[in-house]
């Protein structure tokens, strides 16, 4: 079940990426920004929940994944403050794209 929810939460979070990248007003913008957050946190809240799970056997590879998170976040926050001001870069909402699937995939590894 765990896996499940990791799963749907990191895909939309992919998708709430991209339609932040691309919306072109900020309200919209903001909207996805909202989507987003809601996904990461279900996506961080089901980590720590397996992390307390597999405690002693997968710590390593639990704090690792969390740290990763933290960091994609701050990305993801900063992609969509720099769409909301400048119009965004679209190098760097590619960057996110990628590494919110390597997201995906580690979490559907791990889990």
């Amino acid at each position: 079940m765990l896996q499940a929810i990791a799963i749907f939460a990191t895909a939309f979070l992919i998708v709430a990426n991209l339609g932040g990248s691309k919306a072109k007003k900020e309200k919209h913008v903001t909207d996805w920004l909202i989507l987003a957050r809601l996904c990461f946190f279900t996506l961080l809240t089901v980590t720590i929940i397996k992390l307390i799970l597999t405690f002693p056997h997968e710590l390593w590879i639990g704090l690792c994944l969390i740290l990763y998170l933290i960091l994609m976040d701050a990305f993801m926050e900063t992609n969509f403050r720099l769409k909301r001001e400048t119009f965004g870069n679209p190098n760097r909402s590619y960057m996110a794209i990628f590494a919110l699937v390597i997201a995906l995939v580690v979490v559907t590894l791990w889990f």
